[in-house]
């Protein structure tokens, strides 16, 4: 079965994380995606030694991989005459533009979306950025770091009164990436019905206020901040986690207290405090919770994760265990609903990545290529657009791939 994107063709310049992930989250729908790169290649090739550098992790670049499968790469120098009539051929054939260039990168390139569209009516021109095409910083440089910085997700971690939270790196384009594909998917149903394409931007500082509107509407609307709290001090006790015996936590999440207060404290072998006046509405549990949170940490420490797991699930209580990383890969619940997949890569081997964030029953998603190597599809690619090989030998001495 194809993926609901099956028959789109989507042609992309893009770098690093934001834009590429776009572009693989409409591979994985079954898109054709065609990676256009400099000659040098998208600079994501090379990521691994810098965050090696920093960071430790060493092998396969799993960034690049991650970024840029499903794709197929042709790779030309756009500034020759030739390079740029091959990628406009492309975008002819094109449903889908697809970039995370500055805004105002590809317009003195000649490929901004007056250009493009005008020569393809039909296109969507899909434009993530860091900032959005409007205001005084429209133009400004951005990356993961500084988006999330901006847009509050620093202040959404941590502590009350602690630093700003350090963020493990990526999750601002990730959730980039995944709204600008989620816009082209919708660009694409409108187009359905008008016959026409059009600009869809998205940018690093609204897909991060997106992800975090819950939180951000307290200060929109009230004109006060959602409070960040202090584990030891949590409002709902029953609404907390806690450090086991094994040194792994777990989380209780009870967001109506008051209805499992009886069962919790059974399950935790606290029953002499359901009727304690301290702890025996939400009100006094709130009023007294530093207490009843050291209760609690001496009583969670008293066994491993597993245990309470076992034995608060089989006294109806809502609990799951606090993952590491690594635990989350080896999930099989994340498994089982393929938000992991195991695949034949043909140099990393067997070998497990992150799968897929949504579920189609006729037309799912898939894992059909790995990411391309340079210029791989070069051949291929220009035969589809009818360049003989003689002429794709001429090309190639000529420097333009």
């Amino acid at each position: 079965m194809s993926g609901p994107l099956s028959g789109v063709r989507v042609v992309e310049i893009t770098m690093f994380q934001q834009g590429p992930k776009a572009g693989t989250r409409l591979g994985d729908l079954g898109a054709d995606v065609i990676k256009v790169e400099p000659k040098e290649g998208d600079p994501a090739r090379g990521f691994m030694r810098l965050i090696g550098a920093t960071v430790g992790l060493k092998g396969a670049n799993y960034y690049f991989e991650s970024n840029n499968r499903n794709k197929r790469s042709v790779a030309l120098n756009l500034k020759s005459p030739q390079g740029m009539e091959i990628f406009l051929k492309l975008v002819d054939q094109a449903d889908v533009f697809l970039t995370n260039m500055s805004i105002d990168a590809p317009i003195k390139m000649g490929i901004g979306p007056d250009v493009l569209m005008k020569r393809n009516p039909r296109l969507i021109y899909a434009h993530s950025s860091g900032w959005g095409r409007k205001g005084p910083d429209a133009g400004e440089l951005s990356f993961d770091y500084t988006g999330i910085a901006r847009s509050g997700l620093m202040m959404c971690a941590g502590e009350a009164g602690s630093p700003p939270a350090q963020m493990l790196p990526g999750m601002g384009d990730e959730i980039g990436g995944l709204m600008l594909g989620w816009a082209v998917t919708a660009a694409l149903f409108a187009r359905e019905k008008t016959g026409k394409g059009q600009l869809v931007d998205t940018s690093l500082m609204g897909s991060i206020i997106g992800l975090t509107g819950l939180i951000l509407d307290a200060p929109a609307m009230l004109g006060q901040e959602y409070p960040r709290e202090i584990r030891a001090e949590a409002g709902n006790p029953m609404y907390n986690h806690y450090r086991c015996r094994d040194d792994r936590w777990i989380a209780v999440a009870h967001l109506q207290p008051d209805r499992y207060w009886p069962s919790f404290c059974k399950a935790m072998e606290l029953a002499h405090l359901e009727q304690d006046p301290r702890f025996n509405t939400l009100e006094a549990r709130g009023k007294n919770k530093k207490e009843l949170i050291r209760i609690l940490d001496e009583k969670f420490a008293a066994k491993t994760r597993d245990e309470w797991i076992a034995q608060l699930k089989s006294g109806g209580c809502i609990c799951t265990p606090v993952q590491s990383l690594l635990e989350v890969t080896r999930d099989p619940q994340a498994f089982a609903n393929h938000y992991f997949i195991e695949v034949d890569h043909p140099t990393m081997g067997r070998t497990r990545e992150v799968g897929f964030p949504w579920d189609f029953s006729e037309t799912p998603a898939s894992w059909r290529k790995p990411a391309p190597q340079l210029g791989q599809h070069n051949e291929e690619i220009l035969l589809e657009l009818g360049y003989s090989k003689e002429d794709i030998a001429r090309l190639r001495e000529s420097g333009v791939m």
